[in-house]
């Protein structure tokens, strides 16, 4: 019997690529391909996993606190029951006596080892501990890609601090994502069911930034500011300039402040009285500018701009960059977190490029190649800057048939690749200062003079985005004609949307202190380019966030979450520089100067202390009570615990969050002493993930959600001993403020058809009972800013009101362009 070689790759699709370039005739089965030499076989994704702890020991089925930590001393393995029929098939086929050798040939990277040595172990035997191990590492899946790969296999040893980091990453996750899950359900289910509190080493510090932003938003006060906008002319001519204050510089802990704002009315129309008239001095400078092509992408860089031009979710945009890799062969590896190439890879770009030379770019590859573009340069080739993979680039094959998304990414891919070669794009940038009364108005204009890497893009001209500058010739006299004053306000952050997540999870590392682990996660982040779109994914799963348009907000769940890890004094669970100091351990161990021994004894001791603090948290809670800072409120004392407001007889709790919605502490207090709040339309319903709009009062010592068609829990006769806002021109009866909208007598008392009722909340804007007034009196409001449309941009309006009862919208007239 003739000795073989078994060769794994990680999917059936790899296999088949691997068969075709072997040598020898293959007979295909079921479950893998096999010549007189070699047998090739495939994982499909994780074929074996680390059991969950019931499985380890019946008595685990409990979820107890009194059961944890669970620290077991081996972590036994299963297979997955989904891939179960593969699984057994490899297991045969890695025990033959005739396999002398196995090649992992699985994705070449962290979790493509942990996948392979997951397989290998859960078969083991003596018969496989005979065998020899060796290591082929992809880049690409072209022809010559992998048989310079079969020419070049890594040794089993080459492979062991790789294989360590793999283990260590699946254990430490094991320990504390399960214990930390557990015990937090735990204490969440205390009271009766179930309420199950996913937490995570990756998913809880990316959910934690979420969380925060949208603490700031709902804490966020709208500060309003004024910008000054002159009009300068000689003659016939003329140009505009902004205000700004020379003199500006930033403030770290104020980023509203910036300098063409002014905080103060009065100071504003001062400068306009002042300047308003007068003869300005100019003075004009120009200077030339470069800009490069933006680096290659890598995953993350890919599927930000893909989110950003086309609403590609991460997972959709890492689904179709892994076909365009797989099927259509026609990118490389795409799971990367490089952005450079090797120093050694110009001959291969250069055949690329010679490539594309048969597709529809074939106009720049051919510039590219005439004009010698192609040359070594640090941004691109770059050894110090790749790890696994190098940057995503096209191969030398050509697609065939793509889809329309499968060809917008590869698109995007192509364009990239040529555009990093192409020299910068140049421009003339000239800065017009007119100083007038002692005021400064700035004037900017750019001319693209030479569009470089940006005529791949279809930016040969600029794309009309050019300001030109009219001459100012040397003896005219400028006049400063008017100064038009413009008030508007500060915005809340914005939420973040998939785009800019990914952003902040790639560079996590500057929301950490600590300079040597902001380094280590400098080079990973939160999560990896191959997991982010998951993660991503299952906080949506677990009901942490929702998406709402292309924006992620996170959920009531997610608000409670925080704030018990904060309570229990374990925000290490939230907190980036776990996973950064998790990084850079890794990385010691790639680099042979930490130990898996070392870096498994301290998650352990780190797992332990978190059970250990969520149980004095529970023993504390039942022990000792904290009384709110507001307590007492009506003779009656209140507790505050890490969720809600108990009152100390236990006739009334108010949770911190209402139905996903974070009340502020004067807000339950303005409840308990029986004010109706709102209405606020950010509340979120638990099934559906939409939010709704409603105000809330204490009915019975119970929270109450009345929203703007209720009528049937109105105190009407209240309601109508109020001053009325007006007379509605549809029934002509008086018009009053309920707690969720504004409505005529006739509505109060049921008449759908004829009476006015108009709600509080307007696309996000609440509308005053003044608006309501200049409505019922003038058919139409003063400008309303602050409107979010269903795109989420912000508009300012009037609002109409026919005799009809309809509202409609005005919109101001746009300012006509001015003449630069």
């Amino acid at each position: 019997m003739a000795d073989k070689i078994l060769v794994i790759a990680e999917k059936p699709s790899v296999a088949a690529d691997l068969v075709k370039v072997l040598p020898g005739k293959f007979t295909k089965s079921k479950t893998h391909y096999e010549s007189s030499k070699y047998i090739v076989s495939y994982a499909i994704g994780h074929l074996v996993s680390i059991c969950y702890p019931e499985e380890i020991d019946p008595k685990y089925k409990s979820w107890g606190l009194n059961l944890l930590p669970i620290l077991p001393d081996k972590f036994p393995l299963k297979g997955l029951s989904n891939t179960k029929s593969q699984l057994n098939a490899l297991q045969k086929l890695i025990r033959r006596q005739d396999v002398k050798e196995i090649i992992n040939a699985c994705d070449a990277g962290r979790e493509g080892e942990l996948i392979f040595q997951y397989i290998i172990d859960y078969v083991w035997n003596k018969t496989v501990a005979r065998k020899s191990f060796k290591r082929l590492w992809l880049q690409s899946m072209t022809k010559d890609a992998i048989q310079e790969g079969f020419n070049t296999l890594r040794e089993k040893e080459e492979m062991a601090s790789l294989h360590d980091t793999a283990l260590c990453r699946s254990e430490s996750d094991w320990l504390i994502g399960l214990n930390a899950t557990r015990a937090l359900t735990s204490y969440n289910s205390r009271n009766g069911g179930f309420m199950l509190t996913p937490c995570g080493r990756v998913q809880t510090p990316t959910l934690s930034m979420l969380v925060k932003r949208e603490k700031e938003r709902q804490e966020f006060v709208p500060r309003p500011y004024f910008t000054l906008r002159g009009s300068f002319s000689w003659v016939e001519e003329g140009y505009d300039g902004k205000w700004i204050d020379p003199d500006f510089k930033k403030d770290e802990q104020d980023p509203y402040l910036k300098k063409d704002r002014i905080w103060d009315e009065d100071k504003a129309r001062d400068i306009i009285k002042r300047c308003t008239g007068q003869i300005a001095q100019v003075t004009e400078t120009s200077k030339k500018s470069s800009q490069n092509s933006p680096p290659l992408y890598d995953l993350t860089s890919l599927q930000r701009e893909a989110n950003s031009r086309f609403g590609f979710s991460a997972k959709n945009t890492l689904g179709l960059a892994q076909a365009l890799y797989e099927r259509h062969k026609v990118l490389t590896y795409p799971r990367t977190d490089s952005r450079c190439l090797p120093e050694d890879y110009l001959p291969q770009v250069k055949e690329t490029i010679g490539s594309q030379r048969g597709w529809q770019l074939n106009k720049f590859a051919q510039i590219a190649l005439e004009n010698n573009y192609l040359k070594k340069d640090r941004r691109i080739f770059n050894n110090a800057k790749i790890s696994d993979h190098h940057a995503i680039i096209p191969t030398t094959k050509l697609p065939g048939s793509l889809s329309e998304p499968e060809y917008k990414i590869y698109l995007m891919v192509v364009q990239r690749f040529m555009a990093v070669f192409f020299p910068p794009a140049r421009y003339l940038n000239t800065t017009r200062l007119s100083v007038t009364a002692g005021e400064t108005f700035l004037t900017e204009g750019k001319i693209l003079v030479d569009p470089g890497w940006k005529i791949i893009y279809g930016d040969a001209k600029g794309s009309g985005k050019d300001v030109i500058l009219s001459p100012v010739p040397k003896e005219a006299v400028i006049n400063c004609r008017k100064v038009e004053l413009e008030e508007t306000e500060t915005r809340p952050p914005a939420r973040f949307n998939e785009a800019t997540l990914l952003s902040a999870m790639e560079n996590s590392n500057k929301l950490i202190d600590d300079e040597e682990l902001a380094d280590a996660m400098k080079e990973r982040g939160l999560g990896t380019p191959a997991t982010r779109a998951a993660i991503i994914e299952k906080l949506i799963k677990d009901n942490y966030l929702a998406r709402e348009g292309r924006e992620l907000v996170p959920t009531g769940k997610a608000l409670e979450l925080l704030a018990i890890l904060e309570a229990m004094k374990i925000e290490v669970l939230a907190s980036p520089e776990m996973t950064g100091e998790w990084e850079h351990k890794l990385n010691q161990i790639l680099k042979g100067s930490f130990t898996r021994q070392q870096f498994m004894k301290e998650i352990r001791d780190l797992t332990g202390h978190i059970i250990s603090q969520v149980k004095s948290f529970e023993k504390d809670s039942a022990e000792s009570k904290k009384e709110a800072a507001f307590s007492p409120v009506n003779e009656l004392r209140f507790f505050d615990t890490p969720n809600a407001y108990t009152a100390e007889d236990g006739s009334i709790t108010i949770r911190k969050i209402l139905g996903g919605r974070a009340m502020k502490e004067t807000e339950i207090v303005d409840l308990l002493h029986g004010k109706t709040l709102g209405p606020f339309d950010d509340f979120r319903s638990r099934k559906s993930g939409k939010t709704f709009a409603a105000s809330v009062k204490l009915t019975n010592n119970k929270v109450e959600f009345i929203f703007a068609n209720d009528t049937a829990n109105l105190d009407i006769e209240s309601i109508t001993n109020t001053s009325p806002l007006g007379i509605s021109p549809i029934d002509h009866s008086e018009v009053f403020e309920t707690p969720g909208a504004y409505m005529s007598k006739s509505a109060l008392e049921g008449d759908n058809k004829n009476g006015l009722k108009i709600s509080k909340i307007i696309l996000s804007r609440k509308i005053e009972a003044h608006h309501i007034q200049q409505l019922l009196e003038q058919g139409r409001t003063e400008l309303i800013k602050g409107f979010i449309s269903k795109k989420k941009r912000p508009f300012d309006a009037f609002l109409i009101l026919d005799k009809k009862g309809k509202i409609s919208w005005e919109f101001p007239p746009r300012k006509p362009r001015r003449k630069k």
